[in-house]
């Protein structure tokens, strides 16, 4: 393994140590009220070596979101060309699931919970990220749809709206199950999930309806 590699594999263990410790002090002592350098105590660095891997605070709670966000962007390109962009979300999606170690995913989402409810200033936060999420994906389905149609069929005001749209309402479906749906495992979370994505599949075939 190159040492560029080997270097990037050390410095996300090192962000996944320091974000758990962090989120337990979070959850412990209130996210106001824990600091950068109690965070740092506990992990055993100093406040110089923190910053080395978070640029702030909130970034030890959100970070992960941005590594989820990255993955279903590198699952979304790597489908097949062609496919419909519905059809490419949900096999993003369950890409993305397969990769989950469920107990500790399970563990974390009710730890995350749990912080972001104690805290206006997360939840706002949160709400900023999921935005940046749907633009994000959106933007994504954009370089796929402009690769199959060409560049004058993606540069047209309608589509990106439209791709807007569909993965807003993609992301609604999977936020309001996950929230209703907290206290089920993954498993079934993925069955439910999948059965309302079904229900309100397009219409249109090309974005991925029947």
């Amino acid at each position: 393994m190159p040492n560029s590699t080997l270097r990037e594999v050390s410095r996300r263990a090192a962000r996944a140590r320091i974000s758990e410790i962090a989120e337990q002090l979070f959850l412990a002592r209130g996210y106001d009220e824990t600091t950068v350098e109690d965070i740092a105590n506990e992990a055993g660095i100093s406040e110089r070596t923190f910053f080395r891997y978070f640029a702030t605070k909130d970034e030890v709670l959100f970070g992960r979101f941005e590594t989820e966000l990255q993955g279903l962007v590198e699952a979304i390109r790597a489908r097949p060309a062609g496919e419909a962009p519905w059809t490419s979300l949900q096999h993003a999606l369950d890409a993305t699931f397969d990769e989950l170690d469920e107990r500790a995913a399970e563990e974390r989402a009710t730890l995350f919970k749990q912080i972001i409810d104690s805290s206006p200033h997360l939840l706002a936060g949160h709400l900023a990220r999921i935005e940046l999420f749907q633009r994000t994906l959106a933007d994504a389905l954009l370089e796929r749809w402009q690769a199959d149609h060409g560049d004058d069929a993606a540069s047209e005001p309608d589509t990106r709206l439209v791709l807007r749209a569909l993965v807003g309402s993609f992301l609604a479906v999977v936020n309001e199950v996950t929230l209703s749906a907290e206290d089920q495992p993954i498993p079934a979370r993925r069955r439910i999930i999948a059965t309302a994505l079904d229900a309100v599949r397009p219409a249109r075939s090309d974005l991925g309806g029947v």
